[in-house]
């Protein structure tokens, strides 16, 4: 991960992480594929280092709505301040390499149930159908800002408009 928030896709070689690691380059191929599934495994560990946190605290007391989104927010904003992690990670996550599906399933698993998570316990939400769609929002909304089709802040936006569209008559019925 720090390699790639240096220098980006290119930068993370199976040798160079080897010699980082300083683990011979066979000790990594055991472990993973190539460099999509070590990036996708590294992104799934911090959404649950991100979420286990999430869990410990008590819920805060500010509307279902406001919850997943201003978190998402703080991910869109950390998204935002490293852009070449950001790049790398989507570049691994869009590999049609069939062997990063399980690190690419792992991620939508994570970043929903970090949504779910997020929304709490109010039984007037479908936390798993609000989580499912936003989770969709958001990874759109971060391809389109790594493509330059949407300027910094439009991520943040992006996830509270979708949140609270979702949530909204839910939450006052």
């Amino acid at each position: 991960m720090r390699m790639a928030a240096e220098g980006g896709y290119e930068a993370v070689q199976m040798r160079a992480v080897a010699e980082r690691a300083e683990v011979s380059l066979g000790t990594i191929y055991r472990y993973f594929n190539g460099k999509d599934d070590m990036l996708l495994a590294g992104l799934v560990s911090w959404i649950q280092r991100v979420r286990e946190g999430l869990e410990s605290r008590p819920a805060e007391q500010t509307p279902a709505a406001d919850r997943p989104a201003a978190l998402l927010a703080g991910a869109a904003e950390m998204a935002e301040r490293t852009p070449m992690l950001m790049k790398a990670l989507f570049t691994a996550f869009n590999t049609t390499d069939p062997a990063a599906a399980q690190y690419r399933l792992e991620v939508v698993s994570e970043v929903q149930q970090f949504i779910v998570t997020a929304l709490g316990d109010d039984p007037g939400i479908d936390a798993v159908g609000v989580a499912r769609v936003v989770s969709h929002v958001w990874f759109s909304a971060i391809s389109r800002w790594v493509g330059g089709l949407m300027p910094a802040g439009s991520v943040e936006e992006e996830l509270r408009h979708a949140v609270r569209m979702m949530t909204a008559d839910k939450a006052l019925a």
